[in-house]
């Protein structure tokens, strides 16, 4: 390969070019990893990615603490309701068929076993799922949802009923699971759609704060990008000017038009920086330091083919 110079030793331009692409190189290969993380931390603020994981802990904290208010309403009325199918079981058992004393005390027990196992069961996921859901924005279905967590309630609180209670236990245990799930669920959905309601009444200030701490963070990601960039950009125009004193060699001129390419990239950066609309200048900026990084990546594997022609050119010289 060729090279040719204007108005300068060979030999000097060739070292101070060399020295200059080692130096890019290394540079290069020691902030990659950061630019990366730049370009993604400014499309996650674009596209409010932040908020929404908010959102989905809110969701989870919110579901976990309704399934266990949901776990000690569906209990406490699950019991209740336990205790009164037990009483009717009891009495429609009395007209059909005998029925001892023993018999009901133990269906008794049964039912109301039943029914608070039914109850706090179906109740806690019921309220768990359905408070997640409406906290996340999700709209739930409320005849269908009861229905459902209703016959869990139904179902998990007659298998226990029965096998502690009998036929008794089983009626009792029944209507103990099903109606605790419903006002379980009931319940807990109001309270916490009524402190939904409440806490909403700061969302003004809420959103003030957002808005705050997402220009803090997008500020920093600016101050991390431009720490990095600064020693990339100085060794970019150092090669750039040597590159411009070299006439006839297509490598050198395929890096000094790359290089142009990404210290254009750079400006269009910094002007985006300056924008002072706080949304439009996160998204651009998420963009140019997409572009800036493809740029950077092909100058590198540009540098990185100068570099091995001017050290093979060199060491030929040498012998």
């Amino acid at each position: 390969m060729a090279f040719s110079f204007k108005g300068a030793t060979s030999g000097v331009l060739q070292e101070n070019l060399i020295r200059s692409l080692t130096s890019f190189l290394q540079l290069y290969d020691q902030q990659e990893f950061s630019f990366r993380q730049a370009s993604e931390r400014f499309s996650r603020v674009a596209a409010g990615d932040d908020e929404g994981c908010e959102d989905v802990f809110a969701a989870a904290l919110f579901g976990l603490c309704g399934g266990a208010v949901g776990a000690v309403c569906g209990g406490v009325t699950g019991g209740l309701w336990g205790a009164f199918g037990a009483v009717g079981a009891a009495t429609f058992t009395r007209f059909n068929r005998d029925i001892n004393a023993v018999g009901a005390t133990v269906g008794f027990f049964g039912s109301v076993l039943g029914g608070v196992v039914g109850g706090a069961f179906s109740g806690s996921i019921g309220s768990a799922v359905d408070v997640a859901a409406k906290v996340a924005g999700y709209h739930v279905h409320f005849t269908l949802s009861r229905a459902l967590w209703c016959g869990v309630g139904f179902a998990t609180g007659s298998a226990i009923g029965s096998a502690y209670g009998g036929s008794v236990g089983e009626l009792g245990g029944a209507v103990g699971g099903a109606c605790g799930a419903l006002h379980a669920t009931t319940i807990t959905v109001y309270l916490v759609g009524s402190f939904i309601d409440w806490s909403s009444k700061g969302n003004n200030s809420t959103d003030e704060g957002r808005q705050l701490e997402r220009a803090n963070r997008t500020q920093g990601t600016r101050e991390d990008f431009r720490k990095g960039i600064e020693p990339l950009v100085r060794e970019l125009k150092t090669i750039q000017q040597i590159s411009n004193k070299m006439a006839s060699s297509d490598a050198v001129k395929s890096v000094a038009g790359q290089t142009a390419k990404t210290l254009a990239a750079v400006d269009e950066m910094e002007k985006n920086m300056s924008d002072s609309r706080p949304q439009f200048c996160c998204e651009e900026a998420a963009k140019c330091c997409r572009k800036i990084t493809e740029e950077l990546q092909k100058t590198r594997a540009e540098v990185q083919n100068l570099l091995v022609s001017l050290q093979q050119l060199q060491n030929k010289n040498l012998k």
